[in-house]
């Protein structure tokens, strides 16, 4: 199905899902975070605790240069992904959840690993990134897949329009939108 992503450094970003039975929406401001669509439990779920976290962490994953001042701890090791080794670089905030970032030989980011705490424990949430192109001089994913306990969504981009303008309301929290009849 079609997708939109808009993406702000630091830490803004929203994936609009355009779904049969109408617009799923995820969005994230930099403080707060959404999800809308008849995807949800509830036509509006506002992003508490982990959740919002995990938000804002992937929101930073389109500008990966934040990252290492939203943590204040950082452990280092080595991994193989696909039998290729990786450099694992794992943030913690104290009591925080951890997240796990996997950078292959060139330094790219392949993988990141999140884990929310609910009720049941700690749920991880795995984000893989590949077919990495240049664009405006940088190189970005047009491809990551996002896998949770419940569900996993692959999307692969058409196009990257760097450095344009974005109406700060792409941000926001989405307005409620009725499912498509």
């Amino acid at each position: 199905v079609p997708v939109e992503v808009f993406a702000k450094a630091p830490n803004l970003g929203t994936l609009i899902v355009h779904q049969f039975n109408g617009d799923s929406v995820r969005a994230y401001d930099g403080r707060g975070g959404w999800m809308a669509g008849p995807d949800t439990p509830v036509p509006l779920l506002t992003l508490t605790g982990g959740n919002l976290r995990r938000a804002g962490l992937q929101a930073m994953a389109s500008f990966p240069a934040g990252i290492q001042s939203a943590f204040s701890q950082w452990r280092v090791g080595r991994a193989a992904i696909d039998d290729n080794e990786v450099l694992v670089l794992q943030g913690s905030n104290g009591d925080q959840a951890l997240v796990n970032l996997y950078f292959d030989e060139p330094g790219l980011l392949v993988r990141m690993v999140t884990w929310t705490e609910t009720p049941a424990g700690l749920v991880p949430t795995q984000v893989d990134y590949s077919d990495y192109r240049e664009v405006a001089g940088i190189k970005m994913p047009f491809q990551w897949t996002v896998s949770q306990t419940y569900m996993q969504m692959s999307v692969a981009l058409s196009e990257v329009q760097p450095n344009v303008a974005i109406d700060a309301a792409r941000f926001a929290q989405p307005a409620l939108v009725p499912p498509s009849q």
